[in-house]
């Protein structure tokens, strides 16, 4: 949690690459207390000074990309998913049950986020294996975008990033956590839409089309 100073900084570095001592330092703060601030941000790794002047760090420039330039706090961002399409001989599909909020109780396709720096191939791989158990052949079958929501508030907003997977067989089970979701197979038709994570129903069927949209957008309400 940043203080208004230094949202100030931040804000002051987002919009100039660099900026002395006296240029960054608002008129009515003193002087200790705004280096106090301004030595957390270096400390953060925010903020770096060199030949007296100050600019932002990799890190810091990285911030800078969520910040409001209007009221300088961090921007709610959608979310970005891998989710896994895995379907046997019998036309059961693999899905998950969710232990942990927000998705308690709710059953989706194995997904998970996407991971800074990582592809989503990896990230779709590594949701597999962690959510059943499974290695396979993937091959990405298009975007969802959805946003849910619910009483007129968007409650979810999210890009899942959607894989097929074949030639599936067990891999490591160590990497398995029960204590966060339990995998089954079932068919599409025996499970009731409100037992989805908001969403993944719409995506369970548009996977069954053969030649699945590059891009679908979703608005599902959350009752």
């Amino acid at each position: 949690m940043t203080s208004w100073i230094q949202n100030h900084i931040l804000l002051e570095l987002t919009r100039h690459p660099t900026r002395r001592y006296s240029q960054l330092k608002p008129r009515d703060v003193e002087g200790n207390l705004f280096l106090y601030h301004l030595n957390g941000l270096i400390k953060a790794d925010l903020v770096e000074k060199a030949d007296n002047v100050y600019r932002l760090s990799i890190k810091g420039v990285q911030l800078a990309g969520t910040l409001s330039l209007e009221t300088g706090k961090t921007r709610q961002q959608p979310k970005i998913l891998t989710a896994v399409s895995c379907m046997n001989e019998q036309g059961e599909h693999l899905f998950v049950r969710w232990h942990r909020q927000p998705n308690t109780d709710l059953i989706s396709f194995p997904h998970g986020m996407v991971h800074f720096g990582e592809t989503i191939a990896d990230m779709a791989a590594l949701e597999l294996a962690e959510k059943a158990g499974l290695a396979a052949e993937l091959t990405y079958r298009g975007d969802v975008y959805v946003r849910g929501w619910r009483d007129n508030v968007i409650d979810r907003h999210m890009l899942v990033h959607v894989f097929e997977a074949r030639d599936f067989r067990p891999d490591d089970q160590s990497k398995l956590r029960p204590d966060v979701c339990e995998s089954f197979w079932a068919k599409l038709d025996t499970i009731q839409v409100g037992q989805f994570v908001p969403g993944f129903y719409e995506i369970a069927q548009l996977a069954l089309v053969p030649d699945m949209p590059r891009l679908t957008e979703l608005s599902v309400t959350i009752e």
